[in-house]
């Protein structure tokens, strides 16, 4: 494994993450693919070895981890935690469960300092001197008031993303689709054991699910807000490197989002779909 050159690359992205302006106070949502990140220089950093792949990525994620602490060291590193088995498995404890999302995640979990929310399904982590006022509270529900969705725009968080465009992170979409009203989504309940005060309780979470006859017909079209974001010049990125970076602020998000709801609910659709319920 060729360290010097991996830290060449990872040099590359901090140079990059300035170049966008970040700053040292910046609360940032991250996304990320390691997997992208190193593709361009795979050959480089391999040089013929036979490395095992947990070690490279064992390295590349605790140097970012450390590099992103350092960076912003006066504000706040939040990282998707998601737990998709938990539709299946039905047991959350959010210091010991495993995001489904990666190896990343995973590592950003057991991080000193590292604090997760208490949706067994759509938790976040996040890191520094905010993260408190960005976890809570958090509610039963995926999104809304009540979920750590609901406080970007007052804490001001920014969209990160590291080696994958936002079009394959925008969750935060869902958010807004939650305050406008989707008639393709609904809250399935989601009965399990969740670890709190020190054991498993029963306890009943929601999460904003498709409905089954729009999954199997009509694909989801969350490309759109990219484009609408890339339109009104409120998407900032970088690809000169080999590695993609991109920049967007929470509240500009919500603002293209929801003016796009507000004139078609169905816009992150392919096309228009009504779903019936009769009662």
């Amino acid at each position: 494994m060729n360290k010097k050159h991996i830290d060449k690359t990872l040099q590359k992205i901090f140079k990059g993450i300035k170049k966008l302006n970040f700053k040292s106070t910046d609360n940032v949502y991250l996304g990320i693919d390691l997997g992208k990140v190193l593709l361009n220089d795979y050959k480089k950093i391999f040089e013929h070895e036979d490395v095992p792949l947990n070690e490279i990525r064992n390295y590349v994620t605790t140097k970012i981890i450390k590099n992103l602490k350092n960076y912003f060291k006066n504000g706040t590193i939040i990282v998707p935690s998601f737990n998709f088995d938990y539709f299946k498995d039905r047991k959350f404890n959010k210091k010991l469960t495993k995001s489904t999302l990666g190896p990343f995640e995973n590592s950003f979990i057991r991080e000193k300092g590292v604090s997760r929310s208490n949706h067994p399904i759509f938790s976040i982590c996040a890191f520094g001197k905010n993260k408190k006022k960005i976890l809570e509270p958090c509610g039963l529900f995926s999104f809304g008031q009540n979920s750590p969705f609901n406080n970007f725009i007052k804490n001001n968080v920014i969209f990160l993303n590291i080696g994958l465009p936002f079009k394959d992170t925008c969750t935060y979409v869902h958010h807004v689709e939650h305050l406008n009203g989707a008639n393709h989504r609904y809250y399935k309940a989601v009965k399990g054991k969740v670890f709190e005060g020190g054991k498993y309780i029963n306890k009943t979470h929601y999460s904003f699910v498709r409905y089954k006859i729009i999954m199997k017909n009509v694909k989801r079209a969350e490309y759109k807000i990219e484009k609408m974001l890339k339109n009104k010049k409120y998407l900032k990125e970088i690809n000169d490197s080999k590695i993609y970076l991109s920049k967007v602020y929470a509240k500009d998000v919500f603002k293209c989002a929801n003016d796009a709801l507000h004139h078609d609910p169905f816009v992150f659709l392919e096309k228009r779909s009504i779903v019936e319920t009769n009662y």
